[in-house]
């Protein structure tokens, strides 16, 4: 039998399409639309499925304030064993590269890097030169040893917070789909927090109008990661904690003796 897909029709195209648009709509909009986003990744994990690929790339519109997560091809069960890393590097989770394991707080992760691009109102950065063996190297090893993306000083502490928590360095520390998605929907409720929203935004106006660069949509194209790549990530951070281990039990053998 031959069968056909039939998916609705996305007016207003992708979320990093329109990230530019969006950090201009009041701050109810945009939680409502990470709320819809949140709530997608919630039905998914309620499945047992990981997506694996989330990024703004990935997200669709139907307005400024509504949206759903599209192409599941690489989503998998939770207990299945991962076939590789298959992604865009800033989207994913520290964890992959060191374990070569998907879980939900992978997912989790790359929900935080989309709640940056709707606050910065642009994609996050990523050069196609970072394709590079050497450069995807380096890149990797930073975010395996912690470095995130800079969080500017006038941001919101609520939302800065909630952000830091789906870039927490522990998976398990990391908020679940449910309780992000319940927390957009207490904000959205919440004079209080709109109001420090709002301010921040004001603030933050100036940087986001700064930022009038053209990005360059083929270098958001999900791709296989090279094995010899991410397993030497890998290595490096496994020999990094040998080295000091050994260095640590020199010197007691030397000076505590």
């Amino acid at each position: 039998k031959d069968y056909i897909l039939v998916m609705e029709y996305a007016s207003e195209g992708s979320l990093r399409q329109n990230l530019q648009t969006i950090a201009q709509t009041d701050w109810k909009d945009k939680l409502n639309l990470l709320q819809c986003i949140a709530s997608d990744l919630q039905i998914i994990h309620s499945h047992d499925l990981i997506h694996r690929d989330l990024h703004s790339g990935n997200i669709l519109l139907n307005s400024h304030k509504s949206a759903y997560i599209t192409d599941l091809g690489l989503s998998i069960a939770t207990k299945s064993k991962s076939d590789g890393i298959f992604g865009i590097l800033p989207y994913i989770a520290p964890e992959v590269w060191v374990k070569q394991q998907y879980t939900k707080a992978s997912d989790i992760y790359s929900f935080g890097m989309i709640m940056w691009e709707i606050l910065n109102g642009k994609p996050v950065p990523f050069e196609e030169t970072s394709k590079l063996q050497s450069k995807l190297q380096y890149k990797i090893q930073q975010i395996c040893d912690g470095l995130r993306l800079p969080i500017h000083e006038n941001t919101a502490l609520c939302y800065a917070d909630l952000i830091k928590k789906c870039w927490n360095a522990e998976p398990e520390r990391r908020p679940t789909a449910k309780e992000v998605s319940d927390i957009f929907t207490e904000w959205q409720n919440n004079e209080i927090i709109l109001s420090e929203l709002s301010e921040s935004d004001k603030k933050l106006q100036i940087k986001k109008n700064e930022y009038t660069q053209i990005y360059n949509d083929s270098h958001y194209k999900s791709s296989f990661i090279p094995s010899n790549i991410y397993y030497k990530g890998k290595f490096n951070i496994n020999l990094y904690y040998y080295i000091i281990s050994l260095l640590s039990l020199i010197y007691n053998l030397l000076y505590r003796h």
